[in-house]
């Protein structure tokens, strides 16, 4: 008896410890994501990058996660969640260590390939564990733990690296990831049970991820190198044009496969359809902007590192604590409702956020961007909602996917797309060619009120379009 017992309470004490192990994966993916993006400005002044090729530090990132995180799920059914999920943690740790010896920034960029590849397993596989070793009854107590978690990350992560960078350089940032990620995977191996593969039958679709990842990444290129050649340069059409070709391409390949990255039948349910549009977009619009802020703050405000990190971390720790009352309201008035009335606050948050100039201080712009933050926790998780209640039971798992590509997605472009309007407004104020990292704190200014006012009309614009579907047919 007592031994039944013991085995019952040794296997519930081990269980808990692989949450642990999982925590573990995620904290250390927060604090890069967090870090790396505050750090921005500091990396391109030390590397000496522009504008343009510095903004690939976090597009290389993005875009191979997007790749990797649509096979990443299939081949874990494969092999085994705890193998994939430990070489995931070991290769992340591997090419953390090879940024922090990057001897100049194209050498990042290209470690951040690798870097992103192992962080795409860890994300992707962090909830898929979970969820396999815990029992229906506690999922949602240990999902929410894991994401307060993620939440936690990204509100130390600015603040850690910020003082870490500034008191020991740009290195500092990767380096610490190497032992964080080590540790994580010392602790799956140890502790995650060996989850059994469910099944060899299924089939990676090379094509389409290839496809996918040559689309956005030619879309990418075209956009940061029309900063600096012009976008009716010859090279930045043909980038254009190889990338609608790849788009047409995918969408025809994903039509005629068995186990399609893209599931179009999904698209014929309304609600799912406009809220996966809705959620590129606002990955378009935050991802975009978010990307801008550090260096607003540090170039144009004058905001040290740390002060930048304060900042980002105070963003983050807003969302995260909006979050749970959006999903209280959304239960109570629908996900719909509750998703228009977070794009109708982020749409004043940016137009708050467009007044911003040189004569504030650090609280005082902290004050202009926290309408941004509420709108963001109120539109995400009810956004996510509607598309899970839209799908059907056998589709949970490609409509979660769905969700993860279309923001990654959505940010990749973003980032882009928005970097290259803002640097070339740069120029225009500050009355000829000039990089963002040159050109003055009026200047920078300028473009990065009227940035924040053409968002806000995209997104009011959004919010317009969305305004004629009913609640009901989409809660």
């Amino acid at each position: 008896m007592n031994r039944n017992v013991s085995t019952v309470e040794g296997a519930r004490t081990r269980k808990w410890v692989a949450l642990l192990a999982v925590i573990a994966g995620i904290l250390v993916q927060a604090l890069n994501q967090s870090t790396i993006q505050a750090a921005l400005p500091t990396l391109s002044q030390e590397l000496g990058a522009n504008f343009t090729t510095i903004q690939w530090v976090l597009l290389s990132f993005q875009i191979t996660l997007s790749v990797v995180m649509l096979s990443v799920g299939r081949l874990a059914d494969m092999l085994g969640k705890r193998r994939i999920f430990i070489v995931g943690q070991l290769s992340f740790g591997l090419a953390s260590l090879l940024c922090a010896l990057s001897p100049n920034v194209y050498f990042l960029i290209g470690f951040r390939v690798l870097q992103s590849a192992g962080a795409a397993v860890v994300t992707v596989l962090s909830m898929a564990i979970v969820a396999e070793i815990f029992p229906d009854a506690e999922k949602g107590r240990v999902l929410g733990i894991a994401a307060g978690a993620n939440s936690f990350g990204h509100f130390v992560g600015p603040i850690l690296g910020g003082y870490l960078i500034g008191a020991y350089g740009w290195r500092i940032a990767f380096f610490m990831l190497v032992p964080c990620a080590l540790l994580a995977a010392l602790l799956a191996a140890r502790y995650i049970p060996a989850l059994s593969p469910s099944g060899t039958a299924q089939r990676f679709d090379i094509l389409g991820a290839a496809l996918i990842g040559g689309t956005m990444c030619t879309l990418s290129l075209g956009l940061s190198y029309g900063q600096i050649a012009g976008f009716a340069h010859i090279q930045v059409l043909l980038l254009f044009a190889v990338s609608a070709i790849g788009l047409v391409s995918f969408l025809f390949a994903e039509s005629r496969v068995a186990h399609p990255v893209l599931d179009f039948a999904l698209f014929r349910n309304r609600p799912f359809s406009l809220h996966t549009a809705l959620a590129g977009l606002a990955g378009i619009a935050t991802s975009g902007v978010t990307f801008l802020l550090p260096f607003f703050m540090q170039l144009a405000l004058g905001l040290t590192i740390l002060q930048v990190g304060f900042v980002m971390a105070v963003v983050s720790i807003e969302i995260a604590l909006i979050a749970p009352a959006a999903g209280y309201l959304a239960d109570r008035l629908g996900a719909h409702r509750v998703t228009l009335i977070g794009l109708a606050t982020l749409l004043a948050g940016f137009l708050v956020a467009s007044t911003a100039n040189l004569n504030n201080g650090q609280l005082d712009f902290v004050l202009r961007i926290l309408p941004m933050g509420i709108g963001i926790g109120l539109f995400m998780s009810p956004n996510s909602t509607v598309i899970m209640a839209a799908a059907s039971p056998a589709r949970l798992g490609v409509a979660s996917g769905l969700i993860g590509l279309t923001r990654m997605v959505g940010q990749t472009t973003g980032i882009a797309l928005l970097g290259a309007v803002f640097a070339s407004n740069v120029a225009r104020f500050a009355g000829m060619p000039v990089d963002v990292t040159d050109a003055s704190p009026l200047a920078i200014s300028q473009a990065f009120r009227l940035q924040f006012f053409i968002v806000a009309v995209v997104i009011g614009a959004t919010l317009l379009w969305s305004l004629k579907f009913k609640p009901e047919k989409a809660a």
